[in-house]
């Protein structure tokens, strides 16, 4: 391999189009910059030492040494410096950045290398509880007109409410923006997609346009998401998935969930104020079938197998939708009462 050749790889490494073998043999060559760069050097040491560690990487990786390597490159020699001088700082402080750069000098980063989630508050008295093997970035002091951090992997955002200066959440190739609120922001790796779940208040998502795009792909979609509805983002098709909690929380507890001989559309009404989420009847019918009921202390999905049970129905999600489907009152079953005791919290 030519120096040519492997300042071609170097942008290769610096761009994330390498594969996994160019990736290892950069790796391998910044590892040895490591014991070849001191405190204050000479240009004429540095490029000496340059040599040595070509030479070296030629050795130790069984690389193939061209009728080149002789030939001097002065960009290519300059640029090695550069990145001699930047990598070797990075290995003297302990871990290599595979990824970007911090947007600005005096941005922290924080790790969670540990087992437990760990809780980190912001300047603004906003907290994330940043999970296992994640990793955020955020600045010391915020701008005056925005707060902006960056996250890879999950955390849970818990923030400070400020009208005038809105909180953003870059994760991925989605932007997450907020005025005050509580959510869940998840980079799922494996299938390189990113989710927001809401816990409460209002979120606004939206995706990050690309420079290369055409002026019609820039227009990137967004989704205003509510309390217990999440919207996942696929930055292949550039759309999002909306859907539900897992688990939706209660928001509002004054609502009655005991029902005597109520009719399907009183009952799906009274559930949509609870959960904060749209249930609907497929068809008229089953929308005045009467329900007699005691659903109080149920989980959300709970009650509507018990629902579904008593109309002979089912219920499917569609986005953050929960519609309930069956054949109408013909069932003996819409008439059945069904008491089952409160949940124990």
């Amino acid at each position: 391999m030519s120096r040519e050749r492997f300042a071609a790889l170097i942008e290769k490494y610096q761009e994330g189009t390498c594969t996994d073998e160019e990736k290892k043999l950069v790796e391998y060559w910044f590892a040895l910059l490591e014991s070849e760069v001191g405190e204050k050097v000479s240009g004429k040491q540095l490029d000496d030492a340059n040599d040595r560690m070509w030479s070296q990487l030629q050795q130790r990786a069984g690389l193939e040494i061209s009728g080149d390597t002789k030939v001097r490159y002065p960009v290519f020699k300059w640029l090695s410096i550069a990145a001699s001088l930047i990598f070797a700082c990075w290995f003297l402080a302990g871990k290599i950045y595979k990824t970007e750069q911090l947007p600005v000098s005096g941005w922290i980063e924080r790790r969670n290398d540990g087992t437990m989630p760990v809780l980190i508050l912001l300047e603004d008295s906003s907290t994330v509880e940043l999970s296992p093997g994640s990793k955020l970035r955020y600045p010391a002091h915020f701008e005056e007109q925005q707060r902006v951090v960056l996250l890879e992997g999950k955390g849970f955002f818990d923030i400070h409410k400020n009208p005038a200066k809105p909180f953003y959440v870059h994760s991925g190739k989605m932007v997450t923006r907020v005025l005050g609120t509580s959510f869940y922001v998840d980079n799922l790796k494996t299938a390189g997609k990113t989710k927001v779940e809401v816990v409460t208040g209002l979120v606004q998502v939206y995706t990050q346009a690309e420079p290369q795009m055409e002026p019609q792909a820039k227009k990137a979609p967004n989704q205003l998401l509510r309390p217990n509805h999440t919207a996942t983002f696929d930055p292949e098709s550039r759309t999002f998935a909306l859907g539900l909690a897992v688990e939706p929380k209660l928001l509002n507890a004054k609502v009655s969930f005991q029902f005597k001989n109520a009719r399907l559309y009183e009952v799906s009404q009274q559930l949509t104020q609870a959960w904060g989420i749209r249930v609907e009847g497929a068809n008229k019918q089953i929308l005045n079938c009467p329900i007699t009921a005691n659903l109080s202390g149920q989980p959300l999905f709970t009650q509507l197998d018990i629902i579904c049970a008593a109309l002979n129905a089912r219920y499917t999600i569609r986005g953050n939708t929960i519609l309930i489907s069956g054949p109408g009152c013909k069932s003996s079953f819409s008439k059945k009462q069904l008491n089952r005791p409160p949940m124990q919290t």
